[in-house]
């Protein structure tokens, strides 16, 4: 795996996961009564994970064109597969699942900070044992 097609997949898991747990936070803000003041403070964080989710757009539009040329060029370092074929490094994801780990022991139960590093968690969880059935079966 090149540089580039490791930054694609790492910037393409990222917005994907922003996109979820800012899902995830709006549909919870939609059932806060007006008053609460949860809803201030989720409102916020959805206002902190959209400016993430354009900034992560912008960069994987920058990676998807040097790909683009890449590729237009012929370059023995253009990626082969998709994003989705690209995996990430087994100690990324662990390290990953653990600073969610960590967080998640940190934070308040049922905060919006909870919320999102419990769907962070669960999400490393899944692509590790991905990983570690792919790499065994190698």
């Amino acid at each position: 795996m090149n540089d580039t097609a490791g930054a694609l997949r790492t910037t393409s898991d990222t917005l994907l996961r922003d996109l979820e747990v800012l899902s995830e936070i709006e549909d919870e803000k939609r059932s806060i009564e007006p008053g609460d003041p949860r809803l201030v403070e989720l409102a916020g964080r959805v206002e902190e994970l959209a400016a993430r989710v354009l900034d992560s757009s912008r960069r994987q539009r920058t990676l998807t064109e040097s790909v683009h040329r890449q590729v237009e060029a012929g370059l023995p370092e253009a990626p082969t597969t998709s994003i989705e074929a690209t995996p990430r490094a087994m100690a990324t994801i662990l390290a990953e699942w653990r600073d969610g780990e960590r967080r998640l022991a940190a934070a308040e139960p049922g905060s919006p900070e909870a919320i999102a590093t419990e769907a962070l968690v669960e999400s490393c969880r899944a692509e590790y044992r991905r990983a570690y059935d792919a790499a065994d079966r190698r």
